[in-house]
C-alpha cells in the first residue's frame, strides 16, 4: 500500500540520495585538482552518513571517485586508519561548531548557551560521524584523534572558565562542565536516535538547548 509513511520514506531516501551524489561531485572535482585525501575523506563521511561504518570501505569510497583500487591506500592503510581521521575530523568541526557564534556574546552565559546549540546542530547535522566520534575505538593509539577530542572538550572547558572570571557562576568548573556536558550530550544522542518526543514535530536543537540551559543555569549559575 502506497501510503502518506511510504511518501515520508521515499522523500527522505530521495533527499539522502541527491545530497550524497552532489558531494561525490564536489569530492570528484577537488580529487582531479588534485586533493585526493580531502576528497577521501569528504566520500567517506557521505557514505558513512548513508550506510553508516559497516557500509563503509577503502574500496568503495576510491570506486566514488573514480581511482584505482590502491589509490586510497596510499593515504590510509586500512578501514581503521580511515574511520580515524573522520572522527578527528569531526572532533575538529564540533569544536569550530561551538566556537562559531561566540563572537557577540553579551557574557559568559550567553556563550555557554550559544555552544550548547552549536554542540546539538552539529549532532543533528552528522549523526553517523557524531556517532562515531563517541562510540567507536579504533585498534591503534591515534594521538591526533586524542588531542582533537581533547581541544574540542577545551573549547566548553574555557567557556565555563570564563563564567567562572567573570563570577557567574556557583560550582566549581570542573562540576559545572561535568553537568552542562552531561546534558547536552545527552540530549545531542536523544536527537539523532529520534527519541524527543517533547511535542510535535520534534523541537530544533535551539529549543532543546534553551529549555536544557534554563534548568542547567538554575544549579550552576550564580543568583
Amino acid at each position: 500500500m502506497y501510503t502518506a509513511f511510504t511518501v515520508d520514506v521515499n522523500t527522505v531516501y530521495k533527499e539522502t540520495a541527491i545530497k550524497l551524489h552532489s558531494t561525490m561531485s564536489l569530492a570528484r572535482k577537488a580529487y582531479h585538482h588534485g586533493e585526493l585525501r580531502e576528497s577521501l575523506l569528504e566520500s567517506a563521511e557521505a557514505l558513512l552518513e548513508q550506510d553508516g561504518p559497516a557500509g563503509l570501505s577503502l574500496r568503495k569510497v576510491g570506486r566514488q571517485l573514480g581511482v584505482t583500487p590502491g589509490a586510497p591506500y596510499r593515504h590510509f592503510e586500512d578501514k581503521d586508519a580511515l574511520l580515524a581521521a573522520l572522527a578527528t575530523e569531526g572532533f575538529r568541526k564540533l569544536r569550530a561548531a561551538m566556537l562559531a557564534t561566540q563572537e557577540g556574546a553579551a557574557d559568559g552565559q550567553e556563550r555557554l548557551r550559544r555552544a550548547g546549540v552549536g554542540y546539538l546542530q552539529f549532532a543533528s547535522a552528522h549523526p553517523e560521524l557524531f556517532r562515531l566520534m563517541f562510540g567507536w575505538m579504533p585498534a591503534r593509539d591515534v594521538p591526533e584523534l586524542c588531542d582533537a577530542g581533547d581541544a574540542a572538550f577545551a573549547a566548553l572547558e574555557g567557556i565555563l572558565k570564563g563564567c567562572d572570571e567573570e563570577g557567574l557562576l556557583s560550582r566549581s568548573v570542573n562540576e559545572a562542565g561535568l553537568l552542562v556536558w552531561s546534558a547536552v550530550h545527552g540530549a545531542a544522542f536523544l536527537t539523532i536516535d529520534d527519541r524527543l518526543k517533547l511535542s510535535e514535530p520534534a523541537p530544533d536543537a535551539e529549543c532543546v538547548l534553551n529549555l536544557l540551559h534554563d534548568g542547567l543555569w538554575s544549579g550552576i549559575g550564580r543568583h
